[in-house]
């Protein structure tokens, strides 16, 4: 039986995908945007999946290009959107649907892994901190820009320096090491205040959960204990799926 699923997480930046089956990742891969026919081509490489899911925070055209190649292999994918409630998990956003259907799908994940309050944070183009309560609500987030976009807001705005050789230390000496520095302290800052006012209505403590490009990196400098999940949100992804067969 063909059981196995295709999940794509289009980005700003990159599109990431991974395949699932038999309760296994059998492979996975990124690519940008303008890098279509190698994605393709890595893909023609595997059987037609049973289905493919995923979520698109890049505009029309990067979804209207895959949607056409996996039609012509005979399967519709499903991209999701995010809604009220989803496999436990419950979006008190004002407007769920305005909600990132990357960030609802990392909070699906997240629930799926925690069962209990947890901030998640997903460190791309942009920096997202989302927390999920106790009871599995969404109860809001944050979004700010992320590493390469700080950066480049310092460039464009100022006569610093148009490069990223900086190194993040206590107190920097030099322009470089003081955006470095700067933006570190920015982000990681960010998430720590969030994940106080998070444990401050939870207990016990909540998990930090930290997905994307620059999680990594990020961890390094986020004085709380954090869980680096690479695949977050595709787990999400890969539960919503199941969740639809269901229903």
């Amino acid at each position: 039986m063909n059981d196995a699923v295709l999940i794509l997480d289009i980005g700003n930046s990159r599109i990431k995908w991974a395949m699932f089956q038999d309760s296994e990742w059998l492979a996975d891969g990124f690519s940008t945007h303008d890098c279509m026919d190698t994605i393709q081509r890595e893909w023609a490489r595997f059987p037609t999946p049973h289905k493919v899911i995923g979520c698109n925070v890049a505009g029309k055209k990067v979804s209207d290009s895959i949607s056409d190649y996996w039609l012509g292999r005979g399967i519709q994918v499903n991209w999701v959107k995010p809604s009220r409630f989803c496999a436990g998990a419950s979006n008190l956003y004002d407007s769920p649907e305005q909600l990132g259907p990357d960030r609802w799908a990392a909070l699906v994940g997240a629930w799926h892994r925690v069962h209990g309050a947890c901030l998640v944070v997903s460190a791309g183009t942009a920096l997202t901190v989302d927390a999920l309560n106790q009871d599995g609500e969404f109860i809001g987030g944050f979004i700010l820009p992320g590493k390469r976009l700080m950066h480049e807001s310092l460039v464009s705005g100022t006569h610093a320096l148009n490069e990223f050789s900086g190194k993040v230390v206590e107190f920097p000496k030099n322009t470089a090491d003081g955006m470095a520095s700067g933006v570190a302290l920015s982000m990681s800052s960010s998430v720590q205040a969030a994940w106080q006012r998070l444990a401050s209505k939870n207990v016990p403590a909540p998990i930090c959960l930290v997905t994307g490009g620059d999680a990594e990196w990020l961890a390094n400098y986020v004085q709380i204990g954090v869980i680096i999940a690479p695949r977050l949100i595709m787990e999400g992804l890969l539960i919503m799926a199941r969740e639809a067969e269901q229903t």
